[in-house]
């Protein structure tokens, strides 16, 4: 969904690790490859793409494969395919990357398939798929090779947003208005905000003194959002609200802010803003944390690893 999209950088950062061939279904295309049905049982507005047995089984062996990951998007392997694959020794990987929201329409139907299956959401692991599976954390990540410091960019705004509006997500943002300049980039923010993309997007992060990510999905989860991990690729001071698993991205206080509601929200970007020394210190600090820890290069290296230990029994 564009030279953003976390898929695509996915792809690309794994291309620099192994031989790949990657496979566009045409999930967001308008045009119909042929590469997979839609099956709505479960629920209309988030259906199951069964990936063709056949187009999948000639791709693997024409790639003399060793691995296949199925990415994103609700698709999947269907149960005779991966079986034929297993018994082939080809080892059959399943990422989702909208848990904890979509498990109840995708991950639940079809990651027992699977002989390794990734999660974004460390809740989903602990609270959603079954324990006697082989499901495992796969946290977001950002990839340098795009978003990344752009020291010419100017800092026009005091808080940088990222993301499409939500009526939450608007009463904080009026807040902060009160008192800040505010960069909005993404749909439903009113006139003059758009969804930006590509270089556009890294632009859009840069121009802010201070990058927010709103932590709650759109089913009210809290989660790390790709987005923050961007932002601090693009070693911009960063500020979330508080909960348990953004500690294991980022220090807090030390790598970022946290805050626990909108007025310490306000307090949290008053004190940034009035020293940039510590800013800048936070925005070095969770830069050195994104280089070392939270690349999509180190995350495949992981999976990397996981697909040999299943090979090898």
């Amino acid at each position: 969904m564009g030279d953003n999209d976390v898929v695509c950088l996915m792809a690309r950062d794994l291309a620099a690790l192994c031989d790949l061939v990657t496979i566009d279904t045409g999930l967001y295309s308008s045009e119909n490859y042929g590469w997979f049905e839609v099956d709505a049982s479960l629920n209309p507005q988030r259906p199951i793409h069964w990936l063709d047995h056949d187009r999948v089984i000639a791709a693997v062996n024409d790639a003399r494969a060793d691995f296949i990951i199925v990415n994103s998007g609700g698709m999947s392997l269907r149960p005779e395919t991966a079986e034929k694959l297993r018994s082939a020794g080809v080892a059959t990987v399943g990422i989702s990357l909208s848990d904890p929201d979509v498990y109840q329409d995708h991950g639940i139907a079809y990651a027992h398939l699977y002989d390794l299956y990734y999660s974004n959401s460390m809740y989903s692991l602990k609270q959603q798929y079954p324990k006697n599976l082989k499901v495992r954390w796969l946290p977001f990540a950002a990839s340098p090779s795009l978003h990344r410091p752009m020291p010419q960019v100017p800092k026009t705004y005091d808080v940088v947003i990222v993301g499409h509006a939500r009526p939450e997500r608007i009463q904080v943002v009026n807040s902060l208005k009160r008192y800040f300049s505010v960069g909005l980039f993404g749909s439903g923010w009113g006139y003059g905000s758009s969804a930006v993309h590509g270089e556009e997007h890294v632009r859009a992060i840069n121009s802010g003194r201070i990058y927010l990510s709103f932590s709650a999905t759109v089913a009210g989860y809290m989660n790390v959002k790709v987005g923050l991990l961007e932002a601090a690729a693009c070693r911009t001071c960063l500020i979330t609200k508080a909960f348990a698993e953004v500690e294991k991205f980022f220090r807090s206080g030390m790598e970022i802010y946290l805050y626990k509601d909108t007025d310490d929200l306000v307090a949290s970007v008053r004190h940034c803003l009035s020293s940039p020394y510590v800013r800048d210190w936070l925005a070095e600090n969770s830069y050195a944390r994104f280089l070392s820890d939270h690349t999509w290069e180190s995350r495949w290296n992981g999976v990397i690893h996981d697909v040999r230990q299943c090979k090898l029994g």
